[in-house]
Order: structure tokens, then C-alpha cells, then sequence
């Protein structure tokens, strides 16, 4: 049996999806240039970049720069979130909208995070004293879109083509031989195992989200069945007095009149 075609030509991103790109594409420019050849000191980064320090400061804004921010001398770390933006978001905006999408790429960024935070002071071993990059995103916006795409296919690289359930073991795998090999992305090692959950808690298939409909659905139901009780008792009572037979053959004409004729 053929599996279906996502896509066999170009996707065309929706207004969040070429948003994020051209606003990632632009943040890599500026620092690069200003940092690689304008010589600008690089410690303006850290009022942008996650850490430890930064959170027990307050600021909490570097849970939302720092998925923006990606390594000024690779330029491969900043192609990856595109590339999954371009071939997986722009599904997702077309089904979620660009509030939606835009919301789940910042909220999978900071659950990702915190995920790393979290495992990182039990496990010592597998913190990073700082951290910036979007996995979280692209993990997340991967695994949203192969939940919901199982047997459907996407050319990704316009080239390669790859199903969601291939997708899916992919990503995972190769998260899980990073941390075999203790090799450490600029995001932490948890951070892309972040990004998969939240992909799977705030996307469609999430189990959280079913319970949600199944309990809205329940609701509905009952306020329709209290709705058509209420109509049916309401025509009840406008009815008007039951019926009543009387007998005949008296002379005196009946005290209530309604019964006349």
C-alpha cells in the first residue's frame, strides 16, 4: 500500500513559521558579525542565555531568549530549527494557527528547559552550567508533527523522504546516543528529551488533551439533556388543565364553565 505524500514540493510557511525563521536568521547575524568581526564583548550573551545563576537572579526572561539564540561559530546549530520549522511547523500552523503554534513553541522551549534544570540537580552528571538553542522547539515541533502524521511522508531536504513512526525513532535515538557518548549540545543533554514530552503533552495527541474533550464532551451532553427536560416540562405546563369528562343528564349547568363545549 502507498503511503501518502505530505508534501512533494515546497511548503509554504505560514506568517509564525517564516516569522520565527527570519527572527532566529537575524539574532545569529547580529551577534555573529558584531561578536566575530565587530570584536563586541561577548558577555552581552549572558544577559541572554540560560543558567543557573540567571534564574536564581530573577531573570526569567532567558527561559524565552534563550531558545532564540544559537552557536556563533556553527552554523549548522542554527540550519537544524529552521529546516524543522520550515518542513514540520508549517503543518502545524496550517492546522493550530499562528497563536497556537507560536504559544507551543515558546511553552515546549521553557518546559524543556526546566526539564534540564530539574534532572540536572539530581543528576549532576548530565547539568550544564549554561544553556541556549532551540532543540527544545525542534524536538517538540518533530514530535507533534509524527504523532500526528504515522503513515504519512515528508521529503525532508526536499530529498529524503521520512514518516512520522521513522521520524520519531530517529530523534529518540539519537538523543539517547548523545548521552551514551556524553556528547552535549549547547541546550544540555535532558533538553531534547524535554522537547519530545512537551511535543507529546501539547500536541494532539497528548493524553491530557483527550481526557480535556472526553470531560468537555460529557458536559455538553449533560447541559443538552437538562436543556430538552426542561423544554419538554415547559410544553407541559403550557398545555393548558387536563381533560375531564362529565357525565350528562343533570339539569344544573356545570359550576366551571370551561367545560361547556
Amino acid at each position: 500500500m502507498q503511503q501518502p505524500q505530505m508534501s512533494a514540493g515546497m511548503p509554504r510557511p505560514g506568517k509564525a513559521v517564516l516569522g520565527m525563521m527570519v527572527a532566529m536568521v537575524a539574532i545569529w547575524v547580529l551577534f555573529a558579525v558584531g561578536i566575530n568581526w565587530g570584536h563586541a564583548d561577548s558577555a552581552v550573551l549572558r544577559f541572554f542565555v540560560g543558567s543557573g545563576s540567571a534564574l536564581a537572579s530573577g531573570h526569567l526572561w532567558v527561559l524565552l531568549t534563550a531558545p532564540m539564540l544559537h552557536d556563533l561559530h556553527d552554523p549548522s546549530h542554527l540550519l537544524m530549527p529552521l529546516f524543522a520549522f520550515y518542513f514540520f511547523g508549517t503543518t502545524l500552523e496550517d492546522r493550530w494557527g499562528a497563536r497556537k503554534l507560536l504559544a507551543f513553541l515558546f511553552g515546549s522551549a521553557v518546559f524543556a528547559y526546566l526539564i534540564q534544570i530539574a534532572v540536572g540537580a539530581l543528576v549532576p552528571q548530565l547539568a550544564t552550567p549554561i544553556w541556549y538553542g532551540s532543540m527544545g522547539m525542534t524536538e517538540a515541533v518533530a514530535v507533534a508533527w509524527a504523532l500526528n502524521n504515522r503513515n504519512s511522508t515528508v521529503r525532508l531536504f526536499f530529498v529524503l523522504p521520512v514518516s512520522g513512526t521513522m521520524l520519531l525513532v530517529f530523534v529518540f535515538a539519537m538523543s539517547v546516543l548523545n548521552v551514551f557518548a556524553m556528547k552535549a549540545p549547547s541546550e544540555g543533554l535532558v533538553t531534547p528529551f524535554g522537547g519530545m514530552l512537551a511535543g507529546w503533552i501539547f500536541g494532539d495527541a497528548s493524553p491530557f488533551r483527550r481526557y480535556f474533550l472526553e470531560l468537555r464532551l460529557r458536559r455538553l451532553r449533560a447541559e443538552t439533556e437538562a436543556l430538552r427536560t426542561g423544554q419538554a416540562a415547559a410544553r407541559r405546563r403550557a398545555g393548558g388543565p387536563p381533560l375531564r369528562i362529565i357525565h350528562g343528564g343533570g339539569d344544573a349547568p356545570p359550576k366551571d364553565k370551561r367545560f361547556l363545549n
